[in-house]
């Protein structure tokens, strides 16, 4: 009898926790989701809270090959990953250009490639190739293909296998760089900034084994809007885009509202999510707006400020009712209450709210 992609998550955390690592309710779930969803993931947050480990340990406990690149500040462009040409006409292949060519070798099992300190440098620059090809991704033959990441006569047929998933770690602080909107939009962005000193139960347990996934297990489903709208998911893909909607149009006014991309991609993330039957609706809804909304604004006009309180009303749901004009300190008493919608992004932007009232200005990132 064939295993649930639900079972199989639970054997990650098993063998996650077996490992001695425990991690909050949902990010196990969140992560595979993201990926499933998009092979690129952002995993940002303060120094010290697991982003590197967690990458390490899933790509173990499912069998997947993990390649470990560690970013340099001085990366201006994709040579260093792709490669470059000499004066005398050779090529030289970057270090990622061969991970590439291993992965195409090796179609069956995935290839997480794990940019360590992606934000060291401009990650626009040096990573401009791979999101522009990226969005090229089409199924043909029941594969996913791209357009080519180099010119054929450079190194053959290079193009972004559809068993390669880009996974970046980053630090927000004075030594790296922010992240334009081209990147936020073409990615899953998950912050781990959640610290609990005291010791864990989890008791290292060396029986846990991998559970040996092929390339079924992150490859994505679903590529276009267009291909999903069949009489099964009509009606679903329709109440989040209605979600979406009420959302954009607070965001419409600050000219921050996003486009179809970030539309389709939180789309696929909660048919994933609901194929899967791994977080609620609610849940799985709250992470999307994390991970592809809110990661967008900052500013310092007080049109921004409104904006996130308009926007904590549709997160709090049903408890809005007692904000007063001075909004930033009743955000906070609302959020233990009964009835949050969306709890994640709500005491989120009750912290941007806040930031502003401090600083004057405002972004997601600590």
């Amino acid at each position: 009898m064939e295993m649930t992609t639900k079972k199989k998550i639970e054997l990650v955390n098993t063998y996650i926790r077996g490992k001695g690592f425990i991690y909050e309710r949902g990010v196990i779930e969140n992560f595979w989701l993201s990926l499933k969803s998009k092979p690129f993931v952002i995993l940002g947050g303060i120094s010290g809270t697991g982003k590197t480990r967690l990458v390490k340990l899933f790509a173990e406990a499912i069998g997947a090959e993990l390649r470990m690149v560690a970013v340099r500040p001085d990366w201006t462009d994709s040579s260093a990953l792709l490669g470059r040409s000499t004066p005398n006409g050779d090529f030289i292949p970057g270090q990622v250009l061969r991970i590439i060519v291993e992965a195409k070798d090796d179609p069956e099992k995935p290839y997480i490639l794990l940019l360590d300190e992606m934000n060291l440098a401009r990650v626009e620059y040096y990573l401009s190739d791979f999101l522009s090809v990226m969005e090229t991704r089409d199924f043909k033959d029941g594969k996913i293909v791209t357009d080519r990441l180099l010119p054929f006569e450079y190194y053959g047929d290079v193009r972004f296998p559809e068993n390669l998933y880009l996974v970046g770690t980053v630090n927000m602080d004075e030594t790296t760089f922010p992240f334009s909107k081209k990147v936020l939009d073409r990615a899953n962005t998950i912050e781990f900034n959640t610290v609990n000193l005291m010791p864990t139960d989890a008791v290292y347990d060396p029986t846990v084994v991998p559970i040996e996934e092929d390339n079924s297990f992150l490859k994505s489903k679903y590529l276009f809007l267009s291909q999903s709208m069949n009489e099964e998911n009509r009606e679903f893909i329709e109440s989040i885009c209605t979600d979406l909607e009420e959302i954009n149009r607070v965001l419409k006014v600050n000219n921050a509202h996003v486009g179809y991309r970030v539309r389709d991609e939180i789309v696929f993330y909660m048919l994933n999510n609901r194929d899967a039957g791994l977080l609620s609706r609610d849940d799985a809804m709250d992470n999307a707006i994390m991970q592809k909304i809110l990661p967008r604004i900052q500013g310092s006009s007080v049109f921004v400020r409104e904006m996130l309180c308009e926007l904590f009303k549709i997160f709090a749901g049903e408890n809005t009712e007692i904000l007063s004009d001075n909004k930033g300190m009743d955000m906070y008493a609302l959020l233990g209450k009964k009835g949050v919608k969306y709890p994640k992004s709500a005491e989120k932007t009750a912290f941007m709210v806040r930031r502003f009232d401090e600083d004057g200005a405002t972004s997601f990132w600590l």
